[in-house]
């Protein structure tokens, strides 16, 4: 029986491949049976070996004796002698452009065989990290001569092998190159590591928060949690994501009470790992009552100034109650009368009150707490604009955790009311109409302000802009008391 090298048999034989149970590392002398006659075929030393990463034998150093003429000559025509093969790695398309090794950062394995290779396989080691490069498997068949260009990507560090191994009537050929990216990105030093902040800050205010130097930091996120509850909003804290400076501005949401923790994690280049730092506990405290500006100039008619103390009638008979502090929620509707005790927030029930001095260039800012949990759980109520007499100013009401403010610190859009369905904006609310209702529920955002427990609120009310219809003019206007029931 004859053996038979792969690659080796001419197209003109019938062929048999037997299997080869073991090899010997000697010279192997091989008789071929051509259709031009008897070839025999002379290894070097080393016989036969397997092909890298293939099941196919290969032979080197192969010498050629033609008993007869074109015995020995390969299929197609060609030279029968060696031939070489050549890997080389570059950055660019272009033999020799630089290339600096990182995760992820494209580069180029350049190979070429000279003539008569018809064969050609990919090789290498340690490749399971990389992209567009695949061991064992064809590079080519058929004529394989020239050069060949291979866009190559590690996705994470390693030491990478390429080689590729080309073979045809008179043996093989093989040529190996070696690129090294780094073994990932360094870790973040230190791992974990302290955010300093103020052990308190207040609802509605901004505080600083730093951090130490993070050795191969490239990206920082900050996170936080309030009462142990995810929090999204905290301006500079959960926006930014450069590494520098180590200090970020933390804005804490005017609603914001209770234990606030920050949490600062810094990755390096390829997020293959992270430093991770906590601040400790910030009490968080609500914004201090009283806390309103002398005026504001947000809303339509122009500068509307505090007006923090008032004279209040109390309906038709309840009297009326001198000097009233304006500031407090419980001065205005914890009354019913204008000798009765304080009934504290949400106050009486139909609490009807006019107030004498509130004119159409001032505002009110009323000041409340809303209790626990468990006491406003099914706690609702409305204001309505109440007025009787046909002079009774259009009025424009917010409910907010800010002092003046009708639009930034809402706790939910139906906080805020100016109008009526079908008045231009800024015609205020008519008399008889309702304002806003208010409840413990996240049910209706839209249509009620949805208030939390133990938080800080203002009520803030203006006479809606004067050079608008609304139901009032000339000296009648400024001075009109204005009724707000409470239910």
């Amino acid at each position: 029986m004859y053996a038979f090298l792969p690659r080796l048999v001419y197209t003109a034989l019938g062929v048999l491949f037997c299997s080869v149970g073991s090899l010997a590392v000697a010279q192997t002398t091989i008789q071929m049976n051509t259709a031009q006659g008897n070839c025999t075929a002379v290894t070097d030393s080393s016989g036969l070996t397997l092909v890298p990463n293939s099941t196919m034998l290969q032979a080197n150093g192969v010498t050629l004796n033609a008993q007869q003429s074109g015995a020995c000559t390969p299929t197609g025509g060609g030279s029968a002698s060696n031939f070489s093969a050549n890997v080389q790695i570059s950055g660019g398309t272009t033999p020799g452009t630089p290339y600096t090794p990182a995760v992820n950062a494209p580069f180029y394995v350049i190979w070429s065989t000279t003539a008569d290779a018809n064969v050609c396989t990919r090789g290498g080691g340690a490749l399971s990290g990389l992209s567009g490069w695949v061991p064992g498997s064809q590079a080519c068949s058929g004529n394989c001569a020239g050069s060949h260009t291979e866009q190559v990507t590690p996705t994470t560090g390693g030491n990478y092998a390429f080689s590729v191994t080309c073979t045809n009537a008179s043996g093989f050929a093989t040529s190996s190159a070696v690129v090294v990216p780094p073994a990932g990105a360094g870790a973040p030093t230190p791992s974990t590591f302290t955010v300093t902040a103020p052990g308190t800050a207040t609802a509605g205010n901004s505080f600083t928060a730093t951090w130490p130097s993070i050795t191969n930091a490239a990206t920082c996120v900050g996170t936080a949690t309030l009462g142990g509850a995810a929090i999204s909003s905290l301006g500079e804290w959960t926006t930014s994501t450069a590494t520098t400076p180590q200090s970020r501005s933390v804005s804490v949401p005017a609603t914001a009470t209770g234990n606030l923790v920050l949490t600062l994690t810094c990755w390096n280049s390829d997020h293959s790992a992270s430093a991770v730092g906590t601040s400790g506990a910030i009490v968080v405290s609500p914004a201090s009552a009283g806390s309103c500006p002398a005026s504001i100039t947000s809303m339509p008619g122009g500068q509307r100034n505090l007006l923090s103390t008032s004279s209040i009638r109390y309906g038709t008979q309840g009297g009326t109650r001198s000097g009233v502090n304006l500031l407090e929620w419980d001065n205005i509707w914890g009354h019913g009368t204008a000798t009765d005790p304080v009934t504290p927030w949400p106050g009486l029930q139909l609490a009807q009150v006019n107030i004498n001095q509130f004119s159409n260039n001032s505002y009110i800012g009323a000041h409340f707490k809303t209790g626990s949990a468990s006491q406003v759980a099914n706690w609702t109520g409305h204001f309505v604009n109440g007025g009787s007499s046909a002079g009774t100013p259009n009025t424009t009401m917010s409910i907010s955790t800010v002092c003046g403010d009708f639009s930034e610190h809402l706790p939910s859009p139906g906080c805020f009311i100016d109008h009526a369905p079908g008045d231009p904006p800024g015609g205020g609310v008519v008399r008889g109409n309702n304002l806003i209702s208010w409840n413990f529920t996240s049910v209706n955002p839209a249509g009620t302000c949805n208030l939390s427990p133990n938080t800080d609120y203002y009520v803030n009310i203006i006479q809606a802009n004067p050079s608008s219809s609304q139901g009032c003019s000339g000296s009648n206007c400024p001075q009109q008391p204005i009724s707000i029931w409470h239910p």
